[in-house]
């Protein structure tokens, strides 16, 4: 399941990065690389059967907060789609994203269950 998650999570993080984040600013574009970067460690990391050390830790918090800050994005885009009545293509967003946030925090814990 981690391993199916892991890939679910870059494919998803290189989608969001194609559709949304393309002309963004640099550090949501960086928050993507370090979930990529992540999720490919943790592949790596089963695959060899590793123990997660320090820097694991930290990238994964890193993944939670991105994970807040696509969700508190996400709110501030249901709001003003609510305030302006306009729902054009903020559906899509919303579905990407919700999937994305869940994804990444069910990996996270999936991943901190395995390693306690």
């Amino acid at each position: 399941m981690l391993r199916i998650l892991s890939y679910l999570n870059i494919a998803l993080a290189l989608t969001y990065f194609f559709g949304y984040l393309l002309n963004s600013y640099s550090w949501p574009i960086a928050a993507i690389l370090i979930v990529i970067v992540f999720n490919g460690m943790v592949l790596q990391h089963l695959e060899n059967e590793k123990v997660f050390k320090t820097v694991h830790y930290v990238l994964a918090f890193l993944n939670l907060v991105f994970a807040i800050f696509l969700t508190i994005w996400a709110c501030h885009i249901l709001q003003s789609s609510i305030e302006h009545n306009y729902f054009g293509d903020s559906g899509i967003y919303l579905g990407l994203t919700t999937l994305f946030v869940l994804s990444i925090v069910l990996h996270l814990l999936l991943l901190f269950k395995k390693n306690i």
